[in-house]
């Protein structure tokens, strides 16, 4: 993405993120925040007052700069970032947008090269446009909470931001298709991606199934509603998964557990079978597994080529050996605080990898440097700042 210019005007974590991973791999990226900055800062404490955890999560490779949009002089500052910019990335209500005059049909006639991506809650249109947008709203609206948790309890709602996140690599994408297409062309074009849209997208397998039988999903806790065995089991010191996909791992995992009599039975001769019979089966293999720790079968499994897992808890996950061999312990630089340890970017390239740099920026930051860049001098700087265009 080197010579790739991304002016990013979102907020929170869904943008935030997708033009972090921008910048892992080249992107000039800056971030344009109000003067009291991203609300993002303020959701936790951990590095001190307005400098959370959260926001020092999504906001490296790039730099920062603090603009009024709401004055003439700071959305002049704007207009000349745009000038050479080759993606505008926007995450606001898209009446929001347009009452700034930052929305694409503001900005397209003199800007045509640019690659407008908005990040919303639901979409530009429709009766939810304009409400705000949350991950855990999409994720209830979507059906991914409709569809989590354990038989008759409570729904749940995915561990990690997986609404905000999911977003993030759609805005992404849709930000390189975007350029590819204006590559050819010549010309840009909004891309649009949203959090409820993002959600309903994961329902993939699960609604050509109900829109074929008519029967709905709901919740299975740790296991699948149409393959046995593939859920979660207690063992004796923890939780493990075993994963069943096919006949062959079925086999395998009989033969590892040296019941070849369930091998036999001909009431799990086949994964139909087996779901028709789950409240035998499973109930006799979680006797079996509860009686020996994950690490006795964990090994004993992966020797017999049965999919398995343990259910690492987060301090577990970045010992991991294949997360460490894949290098996603990512480990960044402040001047105050020392190592911010993060997630490392999960695409690999061979050739280009990702080289994420620096350290989430203040608030402004850069503000002098951008500038400066953009054929503003020291008295022109001065001026901004004396009227609250720029801090």
């Amino acid at each position: 993405m080197d010579g790739i210019k991304v002016v990013d005007l979102t907020q929170i974590a869904s943008g935030p993120y997708a033009t972090s991973m921008l910048g892992d791999f080249g992107a000039d990226v800056v971030k344009i925040e109000p003067p009291s900055g991203d609300p993002l800062r303020r959701i936790d404490n951990t590095f001190g007052p307005g400098e959370s955890a959260y926001a020092y999560s999504v906001n490296r490779s790039k730099r920062a700069i603090a603009l009024d949009l709401k004055t003439a002089a700071g959305f002049d500052v704007l207009e000349r970032m745009l000038e050479d910019a080759d993606v505008l990335a926007v995450s606001m209500r898209p009446s929001a947008a347009a009452k700034l005059g930052i929305d694409y049909a503001s900005l397209a006639e003199r800007h045509p090269r640019l690659v407008y991506c908005s990040i919303t809650g639901y979409g530009e249109s429709g009766p939810l446009a304009g409400r705000p947008g949350m991950d855990l709203i999409a994720q209830a609206r979507g059906g991914v909470m409709g569809t989590t948790g354990e038989p008759g309890r409570t729904p749940v709602k995915v561990g990690p931001a997986v609404g905000d996140f999911l977003c993030s690599y759609l805005a992404m994408n849709a930000i390189l298709l975007g350029l590819r297409v204006r590559d050819r062309d010549g010309t840009g074009q909004q891309v649009s991606v949203n959090l409820l849209d993002g959600q309903v997208s994961l329902l993939a397998n699960l609604s050509v199934a109900y829109h074929r039988t008519g029967v709905p999903f709901r919740p299975m806790g740790g296991a699948q509603t149409n393959i046995v065995p593939y859920q979660v089991f207690a063992t004796a010191d923890g939780w493990m998964v075993v994963a069943c996909l096919t006949e062959k791992f079925w086999v395998n995992l009989c033969h590892a557990l040296g019941r070849g009599d369930l091998l036999a039975d001909p009431r799990y001769a086949t994964n139909a079978d087996r779901v028709r019979n789950r409240n035998d089966l499973v109930p006799e293999l979680e006797r079996i597994f509860a009686a020996r720790p994950a690490a006795h079968w964990v090994p004993l499994l992966d020797a017999s080529d049965v999919p398995c897992s343990p259910v690492n808890r987060l301090e577990e996950v970045f010992e991991d050996s294949q997360v460490v061999n894949n290098d996603m312990r990512l480990v960044l630089d402040h001047p105050v605080h020392g190592e911010i340890v993060t997630v490392n970017n999960p695409i690999h390239l061979s050739r280009t990898p990702a080289r994420p740099w620096g350290y989430p920026p203040a608030v402004g930051e850069h503000s002098d440097e951008v500038l400066t860049e953009l054929g503003y001098d020291a008295e022109a700087i001065r001026v901004l700042r004396e009227a609250g265009a720029v801090t």
